[in-house]
């Protein structure tokens, strides 16, 4: 009897030790195959950063149901060490841990669409580009006018402003100052291997840097876009016959006060190598990032015979196109009358 008393208590140790093991097998088992993001999330490493600083990240948003089992997958695949990589990561709905960390730890980035914008300075540029990726505007901006811009790729500020494409870039969220230069320039060497531009600004007798430099001009004249070409036409024409470009947007280019709407005489005497009344020729470079628009306009200009225009009275942001001064001249007193109506002296 004694015995059997034993027998009995050591089964129910032994059953209550194959419970609690079994209770915590498949604790284990639903921490490492049973899918724990109950939502899609978007999660940023930063560089440098600990695990605590995930474990942060996912808590803030709210897409696992178990953030200890998390954890716990984390800490046996060796994930809570040094193997951490920064990036953004999009975590789908339906994960187990197991995947979530093995994307994590196999450095499996979601990429970041980075607007470049057409501006008139690289400081809008900057200012977009931190909007989208880990590194700031001040880091950026530090960056492009350092001597660390020239050593890594042989350009200063004004080549990287004549080397830049507007456009929706796919790159890493954790790029810094130096990948985000050299994916620019990168995609600026891929567009002008496209659609025969390269061909286009050799038989307009243009280099790259001078097409972006006109382009930049055009761009200041307009925004709409379907005159774009015409309005490089007319530049081209002057050019060809040796006049000067006389264009008012290097003026207020050279002014340094880009609200400017209407030159005046005296703000053509301004002592400038972008005073295209003064100085012959393209200026030194170009006074705006110009959209694709305005370059393409440039490497595929409208062909006539006009050396003038003139905007239109309104502001429609159209223009009148003259062939002679006379007529240049007529057009120009339209629009200087509307502007007194506006009463818009400056």
């Amino acid at each position: 009897m004694k015995f059997r008393k034993i027998y009995i208590i050591a089964g129910i140790i032994l059953l209550a030790v194959l419970t609690t093991a079994s209770v915590f097998a498949l604790r284990y088992y639903k921490y490492i195959y049973s899918p724990n993001s109950v939502a899609e999330c978007e999660i940023f490493i930063h560089t440098e950063a600990e695990f605590q600083d995930i474990k942060k990240e996912f808590e803030e948003a709210g897409c696992l149901n178990n953030l200890t089992g998390f954890e716990w997958v984390a800490d046996r695949m060796n994930y809570t060490g040094s193997r951490i990589i920064p990036g953004r990561y999009i975590i789908r709905e339906g994960l187990t841990n197991r995947q979530i960390v093995q994307k994590l730890r196999s450095g499996e980035q979601d990429a970041v669409n980075v607007v470049i914008p057409s501006a008139r300075d690289l400081g809008l540029v900057t200012k977009r580009a931190a909007t989208n990726i880990e590194a700031d505007s001040q880091a950026i901006s530090q960056y492009i006018f350092s001597q660390a811009l020239i050593e890594d790729f042989g350009i200063d500020p004004t080549g990287l402003k004549n080397r830049i494409i507007p456009n929706t870039y796919k790159m890493w969220w954790n790029s810094d100052p130096k990948a985000l230069i050299s994916r620019l320039l990168r995609e600026y060497e891929q567009f002008w291997n496209q659609n025969d531009r390269e061909q286009k600004a050799e038989k307009l007798g243009l280099s790259r840097e001078e097409v972006i430099i006109l382009a930049s001009i055009v761009d200041r004249e307009t925004n709409y876009v379907p005159e774009m070409p015409k309005i490089a036409g007319v530049y081209l024409n002057r050019l060809e016959s040796n006049w000067p470009l006389q264009a008012d947007p290097t003026v207020v280019f050279a002014l340094g006060n880009p609200e400017v709407r209407r030159v005046l005489n005296r703000d053509l005497e301004v002592d400038s190598p972008y005073n295209t009344y003064k100085h012959t020729g393209l200026p030194p470079g170009p006074i705006s990032i110009p959209p694709i628009a305005a370059i393409d306009a440039v490497l595929n200009p409208e062909e006539h015979n006009y050396y003038y225009f003139c905007a239109k009275p309104g502001n429609s942001r159209q223009h009148a196109f003259s062939r002679t001064l006379n007529e240049h001249l007529r057009n120009a007193r339209k629009f200087q009358n509307w502007l007194n109506q506006q009463r818009i002296m400056r």
